[in-house]
């Protein structure tokens, strides 16, 4: 039977990672004479090219959004032509897209989470099952993947669309805080950051200040890692309900 199969571009540093990371049955990245290509069993009842191009975006969003949660460095990946394999292994080249690779240096994989209590414990992402799980719970659940999908952003608005994704799931910010996944006060501190365009400019979630800019703005890298904290709790107990 034909395959279709979407070739990857992006960084070597990103790229070689992925097979490891992604092994799904029903998803799967593979490295063949140094391309990478995402396989998925939804691309077999699929009649076309742009059809697979448009179901392997969809896939390739998710796949960002979870790298990005799995590594901070990960500069994501994205689609670089559309391939039919044929039975007897004459490939169809549909389209092709100049690839572009930057180096960078390597980090470990791995996640501090700290309590509001200011204990902290690192969540062991290190085994590509992690990796693999979100994207079965972002297949599952429409929450996961739209919180996936806005975290790759990486962006004041994109974190504060995770924060309401959550908090509307959990019931409320209150119950972020009782949790124990973030303080009030870190909570209160993000939202009137993000919020205020004195704080941010154009960055900000509003175009128009509603009051006082706080008194002390929270930085970029400070609620990129209060999220961050906030979205693998949440994450976890989506896993373990």
């Amino acid at each position: 039977m034909p395959e279709w199969l979407l070739r990857l571009k992006g960084e070597k540093f990103d790229l070689e990672d992925l097979p490891s990371l992604l092994r799904l049955p029903e998803l799967s990245v593979t490295e063949d004479d140094g391309f990478y290509y995402l396989r998925s069993s939804e691309f077999d009842s699929l009649n076309s090219p742009g059809e697979v191009c448009e179901r392997g975006r969809a896939f390739i969003k998710l796949i960002n959004g979870a790298a990005k949660l799995y590594r901070d460095s990960f500069q994501g990946i994205a689609e670089d032509g559309v391939i039919l394999v044929e039975d007897d292994g004459k490939r169809h080249h549909y389209f092709y897209l100049e690839e572009t690779l930057r180096i960078r240096s390597k980090t470990n994989a791995k996640v501090t989470v700290v309590k509001s209590d200011g204990t902290e414990f690192e969540y062991p992402i290190d085994q590509p099952s992690h990796l693999e799980s979100w994207l079965r719970l972002a297949q599952k659940q429409k929450v996961v993947a739209d919180a996936l999908h806005f975290y790759r952003e990486d962006s004041w608005i994109s974190l504060y669309k995770v924060y309401e994704i959550v908090k509307e799931d959990v019931g409320g910010g209150d119950q972020i805080a009782n949790k124990g996944w973030a303080t009030k006060s870190a909570l209160n501190r993000f939202r009137h950051t993000a919020q205020s365009r004195a704080a941010l400019g154009d960055y900000a979630r509003h175009a128009v200040d509603k009051g006082k800019p706080p008194s002390q703005p929270m930085s970029f890298s400070e609620a990129k890692s209060l999220i961050r904290n906030v979205l693998m709790e949440w994450l976890i107990t989506k896993h373990n309900p």
